[in-house]
């Protein structure tokens, strides 16, 4: 169903992308974001939405690949700079393909 509910769910994965990187940016700015105890919990903070976003639409690949590509250019337009912003997508990408959750929702 992967594949199927990716490309049905394309705007509200687009949508959701362009929310979570405002409201990343507006809840820890670019300049604050040398502060680890604020930017960790910031970056819980979206990757529990977007674990939450993969597992109700059972993304598949390219589902998950378009959420966080659109996240990290939403942070990229917010006023992040290009290398931290695809670190930190870098670090979603990780984490969401490496949680049980994911092979879970991925194997059925």
């Amino acid at each position: 169903m992967g594949f199927i509910s990716d490309f049905l769910n394309r705007k509200k994965i687009d949508e959701l992308a362009e929310r979570l990187g405002k409201q990343f940016t507006q809840r820890l700015p670019f300049h604050r974001a040398g502060d680890e105890k604020r930017f960790s919990g910031e970056f819980e903070i979206a990757l529990g939405h977007i674990q939450g976003f993969q597992r109700k639409e059972k993304l598949g690949t390219f589902g998950k690949a378009r959420l966080i590509n659109g996240f990290q250019w939403a942070l990229i337009e917010n006023g992040y700079e290009k290398t931290l912003a695809h670190k930190i997508s870098h670090s979603i990408a990780t984490r969401l393909t490496a949680s049980p959750a994911a092979e879970k929702t991925d194997s059925q």
